[in-house]
């Protein structure tokens, strides 16, 4: 009969886990948490120390677990830290870890942790632990277990001989082990074990008897936030040191040691069902943290256009945001009954392709192929990016009708100029490399109305990702208009008018264009209603940019504004040396700069002066 094991997960808040009958998330803390976490254990149930956790951190789980839980062996993680279960050896960070960015599917089947072979693993057993750590090597180069305990900055050293004390005096038989181990060079970190039960029962019985008596003997009322938690930094010592005695004392034991994974992002992956029931618009942005300032601009001017007549689902997909950005653009929404915005991170779905960013194009524009799986439940979904204004409600745009197209969206003015006659290079591109059988179709893909029922009935999403793999001029973009050809409804140029960048888009390049793309594009400029600031040059590095007073005029009423003029400092040194580069050429330039040294040069180092000469002395040498 298959013995039965138990590993419990560590968690402190809603986490990405993994799911199976020996793995177990935990709550730790439960007692005094806000909110009870679902389908997890929680450790203030039955006889628990759950109202200690800010002392005793992830022992009150195995408290818990000693007490409540019936199970031939077990063992304990965290939410990001994982055993490998793999027989490949991995390798490691400074401070001992296999570093992982996502816990996901892939990564769980890399290091096997499957039942099947943790079972196969474990029963073999009598102690598993994570690899011991040699101090000498790591950041430190402590001289011993003591030493480092001694120099934590946040600890009192004097804390680990009362334990030690405690240990002579009430557990002699652990003495020798513990002032060898204490004395020695190689422990164990983060109380990550597996053991067969007689030991964890003994192991229990012994540690948390250590620790009552030092709470007992120790005033710590006192202490910071982290040295409260002393308990829980003694406990990795006090298994190093059960884990030498029994080394030690018994020669038959049955031991492993496994590399310790850390997964730096555990956040759940689940797909997001519709936020209202009814008149939703869905609308899908992506940006990463850097660009929160202008899609907080988008965002407000996209709810400057709300009707009362629909409800307004909007999800940004997204991987660095930070909390205190999250908090913000949520706030934005807060007056509004019928909107939504959520922040899904997505980063982990393209982790296994080869997506290039470039000049001014990041990673975040292939997020749009994740649209039709993290929105499952939409048939018909609004792409918008976020360098652009909306100058009309989207609920207008998202009720056209794609009934048997795959998407909809506004042929490229910028593009079709380039292959008429304005960029060779974009007509060679597409006499030889862009298989397009017409590309006077070419879209433009800052708005895009997707028919994801078609989207998806056409390509999976390995399909898309592994087509944007491959190596095109523009990105994602020339994805969408090679594979969706032919089944595309095109859209009034205002729903997607790209502004005239650097003030020269229109005389050198749109200029160019079909006669009927040129007179579409004229009569969209006139009355956009949405204003796309496409292209390199944008309305925060130069506030004169083509529609930039739009943009600024939002700008003003997001939480942004003083951050975007501080950015726009930096615009302004980008728009200058720009232009001195169109006036001047590199060279010039260059000759430009030398000379305001020189001019500098001259003031501080004098001709006729002993310094200058001196600095003459120095630069030959240099």
């Amino acid at each position: 009969m298959a013995p039965n094991i138990k590993i419990l997960i560590s968690c402190h808040k809603d986490t990405g886990y993994i799911k199976s009958d020996i793995w177990q998330p935990i709550q730790l803390g439960s007692e005094n948490a806000a909110v009870q976490l679902p389908n997890m254990l929680h450790d203030n149930v039955g006889e628990n120390i759950s109202k200690l956790n800010p002392m005793y951190c992830e022992l009150t789980a195995q408290y818990w677990a000693w007490k409540n839980l019936d199970a031939d062996y077990y063992g304990f993680c965290h939410y990001r830290r994982y055993f490998s279960f793999a027989d490949e050896h991995y390798l490691e960070d400074a401070y001992g870890n296999v570093v992982e960015k996502y816990l996901d599917d892939s990564t769980i089947n890399k290091y096997k942790l499957d039942d099947e072979t943790v079972q196969q693993t474990v029963e073999k057993y009598d102690v598993i632990t994570t690899t011991r750590k040699n101090l000498h090597k790591m950041p430190g180069r402590f001289k011993s277990v003591s030493d480092q305990y001694e120099r934590a900055p946040l600890l009192h050293g004097k804390d680990l001989q009362v334990m030690l004390e405690i240990i002579d005096e009430k557990y002699p038989e652990y003495s020798k082990a513990a002032h060898k181990h204490c004395d020695g060079n190689v422990t164990s970190f983060c109380n990550m074990y597996i053991l067969k039960k007689e030991i964890f029962f003994d192991y229990c019985q012994w540690m948390f008897g250590v620790l009552e008596e030092f709470c007992k003997r120790v005033d710590m009322s006192c202490y910071s936030t982290e040295a409260l938690r002393t308990p829980g930094h003694l406990s990795e010592r006090l298994f190093g040191i059960y884990y030498l005695h029994l080394l030690e004392n018994n020669p038959n034991l049955r031991t492993k040691e496994l590399q310790c994974v850390f997964y730096e992002n555990t956040e759940k992956h689940e797909v997001l069902l519709p936020a209202f029931e009814h008149n939703s618009i869905p609308v899908v942005f992506a940006a990463n943290n850097s660009f929160i300032p202008m899609f907080a601009t988008c965002l407000q001017s996209v709810l400057d256009h709300v009707s009362d007549a629909y409800n307004y689902d909007l999800v940004l997909l997204q991987s660095d945001v930070s909390d205190e950005n999250k908090r913000k653009l949520l706030d934005m929404v807060k007056g509004y009954k019928n909107v939504s915005l959520r922040l899904f991170d997505a980063a982990s779905l393209l982790q296994n392709y080869d997506l290039k960013a470039n000049a001014h194009i990041s990673v975040e524009t292939y997020y749009r192929f994740l649209i039709q799986a993290v929105l499952p439940k939409y048939d018909k979904i609004l792409y918008l990016d976020c360098d652009l204004i909306a100058n009309a409600d989207v609920a207008e745009l998202y009720n056209t009708d794609v009934e048997g197209y795959m998407l909809a969206a506004a042929r490229d003015p910028d593009f079709l100029g380039q292959i008429n006659g304005a960029n060779r290079s974009t007509r060679l591109y597409c006499e030889k490399d862009f298989k397009m059988k017409n590309p006077y179709n070419y879209f433009q893909a800052g708005v895009l109305l997707f028919n994801e029922n078609e989207m998806r009935k056409a390509y999976s999403l390995d399909q898309w990702l592994t087509f944007a793999s491959q190596p095109y001029k523009y990105n994602d973009q020339d994805v969408l208009n090679l594979y969706c050809e032919g089944r595309v409804k095109y859209l009034d140029m205002a729903w997607n008018m790209i502004t005239d960048c650097d003030h020269t888009r229109v005389s050198q390049v749109i200029v160019h264009a079909p006669a009927v793309i040129q007179a579409e594009y004229k009569k969209a400029h006139a009355a956009p209603k949405l204003i796309h600031y496409a292209g390199f040059m944008k309305p925060w590095h130069r506030p004169t940019e083509d529609y930039a007073h739009k943009f600024w005029e939002v700008a003003r009423r997001t939480p942004y504004y003083e951050e975007l003029l501080f950015r726009l400092m930096d615009g302004v040194s980008y728009w200058t040396v720009y232009e001195n580069n169109k006036r001047f050429g590199i060279r010039r330039l260059t000759e430009k700069m030398k000379r305001g040294v020189r001019k500098v040069g001259d003031k501080l180092f004098p001709k006729g002066t002993a310094r200058r000469e001196k600095l003459k002395v120095l630069l030959k040498r240099g």
